[in-house]
């Protein structure tokens, strides 16, 4: 009896206040969306690293059949020959591979869009050394200074600079979500706090009377704290949608091409789950501590 009791007080109470509950499932959505989108992000960041991070080479570009700037000829065997000869002799360096311009060719036909790769052509890709060296962040700087000053020599790249760019990309993305989140959060704290003690005015003479009965104050918030619970449960499930749509569009969408072919790291449905579970249960804990707060500390039941 008890319970029926409690459960038709709350849809009462959510019928009653039909805008605020709307409100408060807008405002949760929002910040719990965001949420879990800064919690997507950082999974995100974690697979680049763990997929990139032991991966990551120097390339020694020489100069090719068809050079381009800096480049005035092609580089000869020669100065190939020294230059692998520094390589092996050089105590930053962990391991290096030779990549000819017939085998930098097969791979540019491999990886390119097949109406870009009918262009390409043996001579327009520079043979090249990919090195791996011991101390990436500590030794290139060194190592590319003096590689660059041997003739022959196109350019020293390093492609932790560019997946660098791309991880602080993510991190901006993450760190804005969190901000917005955090804004978002205080304004449902506050949007929370205000309902509660709007629905407790209007229901004073209903909870009166159930004291007057031998009702405990508990039994009389506890129809106050579900109402909110159940809004910031419908908020978080929509914000659970609006993460996978927005990973879905982003990921599946915008970055299409370099997402399926294992370029940038897919999110799964395990990643979004566990995002949307973390953002839905942070949601919960906040607003049962602020309704149950509230009706403690600002309103007589």
């Amino acid at each position: 009896m008890r319970a029926n009791f409690v459960l038709s007080s709350v849809a009462a109470g959510l019928r009653r206040n039909l805008s605020m509950t709307l409100a408060l499932v807008l405002s949760t959505s929002i910040a719990l969306g965001f949420v879990g989108a800064g919690l997507l992000s950082n999974t995100e960041i974690t697979k680049f690293r763990n997929q990139y991070e032991s991966q990551i080479n120097v390339s020694i570009y020489l100069c090719a059949t068809e050079p381009q700037p800096p480049c005035k000829a092609k580089t000869t065997d020669a100065q190939t020959a020294a230059i692998r000869a520094a390589l092996d002799s050089d105590p930053l360096v962990r391991s290096e591979q030779y990549v000819s311009e017939q085998q930098a060719f097969d791979r540019g036909q491999a990886l390119q869009d097949p109406s870009v790769a009918k262009f390409l052509k043996p001579g327009v890709l520079p043979a090249s050394f990919t090195v791996k060296l011991k101390d990436l962040q500590k030794n290139y700087n060194a190592f590319q200074a003096k590689y660059s000053k041997f003739a022959g020599v196109g350019q020293v790249l390093n492609a932790f600079d560019t997946i660098n760019t791309l991880l602080n990309m993510i991190n901006s993305v993450r760190k804005l979500s969190l901000i917005v989140a955090l804004v978002a959060l205080v304004a449902s704290i506050l949007l929370i706090g205000n309902t509660v003690q709007m629905a407790a005015a209007q229901r004073r003479n209903e909870t009166s009377i159930m004291r007057l009965v031998g009702a405990s104050r508990w039994m009389t918030e506890l129809p106050f704290v579900l109402e909110t619970l159940i809004a910031t449960l419908i908020g978080g499930i929509v914000a659970l949608a609006s993460i996978w749509v927005g990973k879905s569009y982003i990921l599946n969408s915008v970055f299409r091409g370099p997402t399926s072919r294992g370029v940038i790291p897919n999110l799964t449905a395990d990643d979004i789950i566990k995002a949307g579970g973390i953002a839905l249960l942070t949601g919960l804990v906040l607003s049962a501590v602020t309704a149950f707060g509230t009706l403690r500390l600002r309103v007589r039941l």
